[in-house]
């Protein structure tokens, strides 16, 4: 498989062979453990097809989810900067993933330089999201929250249809929304009710589908400007 995603952005595709040679493919089933608190931070990691959670686990054993990923992000980037992993990864469908061994990506780093200037974006971007998304969250109800959570999702996984909505085919329970956006299954159960009884979300079996443009009115300030 050719590697794809942010992090190969501007390669020839002399470079991403060069690429696909030093950098296998890892096929993971659903429910996976990419890897997981304590564990070294050997590799960098980019997700071909599937999708990953990336968690944070407390003391007593509850995990909250941070982030989800899908095809082309890079996860794991912390492998450069901690003597063990701080954050659990694990997968919500079956997954390839392309795993990026440390000495491996040092050498690409000289190999090709563009990799490096991909790197420093994804990381700058990441900062960028965890920092809005840290001011937003202090000042929005869990309503608002679970919508703005939903039109991320659908900004990063979305499909349009032709009826005006965007699908969002994520195995998204309503436990892995209230993870996402800090609260109780419960509450995001409530609001998903009101969303739905005001038209702004609707359900296709597993397919959350959403209307954008009124969802977003919902939100002040969203989508963000463009720097």
């Amino acid at each position: 498989m050719t590697p794809a995603g942010e992090l190969w952005q501007g390669l020839s595709d002399e470079e991403r062979a060069q690429v696909a040679k030093v950098c296998p493919e890892r096929h993971v089933g659903k429910g996976s453990t990419i890897f997981a608190p304590g564990d070294a931070p050997d590799a960098l990691y980019v997700l071909q097809s599937g999708l990953v959670t990336l968690s944070h686990v407390s003391e007593d054993g509850q995990a909250s989810i941070l982030q989800v990923f899908g095809p082309g992000d890079v996860f794991g980037e912390l492998f450069l900067t901690v003597s063990a992993r701080p954050f659990l990864a694990t997968t919500l469908a079956a997954c390839v993933v392309i795993v990026i061994p440390g000495k491996t990506f040092l050498h690409l780093l000289s190999a090709i330089p563009r990799i490096g200037f991909n790197f420093i974006c994804v990381l700058s971007r990441y900062l960028t999201e965890m920092a809005l998304d840290r001011g937003q969250s202090s000042h929005k109800w869990s309503l608002q929250r679970l919508a703005l959570t939903l039109l991320k999702l659908s900004a990063a996984h979305g499909v349009e249809e032709e009826e005006g909505s965007t699908a969002i085919a994520l195995p998204l329970t309503h436990q892995i929304l209230a993870d996402l956006i800090g609260t109780s299954r419960e509450t995001v159960t409530r609001h998903l009710g009101r969303l739905k009884r005001q038209g702004l979300v609707s359900q296709r079996r597993r397919t959350l589908l959403i209307r954008k443009a009124s969802l977003q009115a919902q939100i002040p300030n969203w989508p963000p400007p463009q720097a």
